[in-house]
């Protein structure tokens, strides 16, 4: 792309954040990457495909009650029950990337699939800034993958809208069902920037709806609940640290033991600090 400054209009590499000549913003390189015609023109494709099957199949209400319930979906990232606490402590907090918690000594990788090829795989997908990226997954009911962490934190629209990707699933079962090579182009129109995100997850989840499908079932059509890290889901990719500022509100259960209520507690009210709220199902 070309730099918006009228009095420069050099080109901007596709992974920076500023212009490298006059340093005018140019934007975040994983909304701009899911933006482009190419991206956008195969995402409509998909997206047209899926209206056209809904109303073939006798189900097109359902197929634009879904999408309707998409742009309302919200961002949300699992971890345990201390980690939560530590990200909302204070103003001088920040949840930071894994990389970055692994650069900073606070985090090992795991001796794992993912673990040992993610950093190949994050960085095809975002080439030379995947290290600023922090991951959590589309929900309608403000429940993530919980295979993480027991605890959901739902995070501001308008935190992160303007900052956030979402993509048709977890990057690495991605890599594997599609067959991509690590060096080659991935395949068009299975991202989205935070505002398309209805359409994409329409594109994704259409085929899957059955004239007898009833809307109170698309919370797990979008998000299936299990314990598997590699579950599917309509993954969100922010760039960027998150803020406790950032946080909506957070999703747990209720403790049993008393050093976790005691935790539990604190957590309640660091997050009235900042007008979140904590939410404690059965």
């Amino acid at each position: 792309m070309k730099c918006a400054n009228p009095e420069c209009r050099e080109e901007v590499p596709a992974h920076v954040r500023s212009c490298v000549v006059c340093g005018r913003d140019a934007g975040y390189p994983n909304v701009r990457a899911a933006d482009l015609p190419a991206e956008t023109a195969a995402l409509d494709r998909r997206f047209e495909a899926a209206r056209a099957a809904s109303a073939k199949g006798g189900y097109y209400e359902l197929f634009q009650q879904l999408v309707e319930a998409a742009s309302r979906s919200e961002a949300v990232i699992c971890r345990p029950l201390s980690l939560v606490l530590q990200m909302a402590s204070s103003d001088s907090a920040l949840y930071t990337s894994y990389y970055h918690q692994v650069d900073a000594a606070t985090r090992i990788p795991e001796d794992n699939e993912w673990d040992r090829t993610r950093e190949s795989v994050d960085s095809a997908v975002f080439p030379h800034y995947y290290r600023e990226i922090n991951y959590g997954a589309l929900s309608l009911n403000g429940v993530g993958q919980t295979a993480y962490g027991p605890f959901s934190v739902v995070l501001r629209g308008a935190a992160i809208s303007e900052r956030a990707s979402v993509f048709d699933e977890p990057l690495f079962p991605f890599f594997k069902s599609h067959g991509v090579v690590v060096g080659n182009p991935l395949p068009p129109g299975y991202r989205a920037t935070w505002q398309s995100r209805d359409r994409l997850a329409a594109a994704k989840l259409g085929p899957r709806l059955k004239p007898t499908t009833n809307p109170v079932d698309f919370p797990s059509l979008m998000l299936p609940s299990g314990g598997n890290t590699a579950g599917d889901c309509i993954e969100v990719h922010v760039y960027g640290p998150l803020h406790r500022r950032a946080i909506a509100r957070v999703i747990g259960r209720p403790a049993n033991r008393r050093a976790d209520k005691i935790l539990i507690a604190s957590l309640k009210r660091k997050l009235e600090e900042t007008g979140a709220k904590l939410e404690l199902s059965k």
